[in-house]
């Protein structure tokens, strides 16, 4: 009888001893996310953001952001005189190899970027951004939306938010690398300058976004191709000309 109750004893002390099954581990993508799909604060994984750039989504989504700045992604076809060794490089247009460049650039607080007002056009008023860059590469980038405000003998050429095709007239983009100059004022350029926000005056915020296709400015006959797209902000300045 002392037997039998030893061994019951025995039977229930095991039972109780089993809690660590395999069905209490979990395991696949909830192992590092939780049930609601985010991660927890001391995971060691890395969220996705939608600042990533590549593929057909070259400069992908900017997130919010403030003060002036602009983020643009250009492959430029490689051509003579164009080296790019040191560059990401990438498959473009017709299965030609391109240099791949990406500019992301804080230019707030930068005055000297900006070209705003009425300087010699008064009381037109004009407004653009040019960047100069020494490295990795030296490169010059300009947007310009020419006459915002217009006179009766100056015609605005974006006087107000939309979409403006690319074209022989403001706004333009122009890019400057490997001693070429790209313009989308050039014949052949497809794409399109969409103001999404549009101001006058000191303070304002002026944004939105591009896309297209640019060409090189030159007598040659093979003109060098590049991609571009970009996302811009901008905080219009003091005004030259006192405007």
């Amino acid at each position: 009888m002392k037997r039998s109750w030893l061994v019951a004893l025995a039977l229930l002390l095991a039972a109780c001893s089993g809690s660590d099954s395999k069905e209490d581990t979990v395991t696949g993508k909830d192992a590092v996310q939780g049930q609601d799909g985010r991660l927890p604060p001391d995971s060691d994984a890395v969220a996705p953001t939608g600042d990533s750039v590549g593929g057909d989504d070259l400069g992908g989504d900017v997130p919010a952001r403030e003060g002036s700045w602009y983020k643009l992604t250009v492959e430029l076809e490689k051509g003579p005189g164009v080296n790019c060794d040191a560059d990401p490089k990438a498959t473009c247009f017709d299965g030609a190899e391109c240099c791949t460049l990406v500019y992301d650039r804080n230019i707030t607080d930068m005055p000297t970027k900006f070209s705003f007002g009425s300087t010699h056009i008064a009381p037109a008023v004009s407004f653009a951004v040019t960047d100069t860059l020494y490295v990795p590469t030296f490169s010059v980038i300009t947007l310009n939306f020419g006459i915002i405000i217009g006179t009766s003998d100056k015609p605005p050429a974006t006087d107000t938010s939309g979409k403006y095709p690319f074209s022989g007239f403001e706004p333009e983009i122009t890019v400057t690398i490997y001693d070429k100059v790209l313009s989308s004022k050039e014949e052949g350029s497809e794409g399109e300058i969409d103001v999404t926000d549009w101001a006058a005056e000191e303070g304002g915020l002026w944004a939105g976004t591009l896309a297209g296709t640019i060409f090189q400015k030159t007598t040659l006959a093979q003109k060098l191709r590049a991609r571009v797209k970009a996302s811009y902000h901008f905080i219009l300045p003091e005004p030259q000309g006192g405007q």
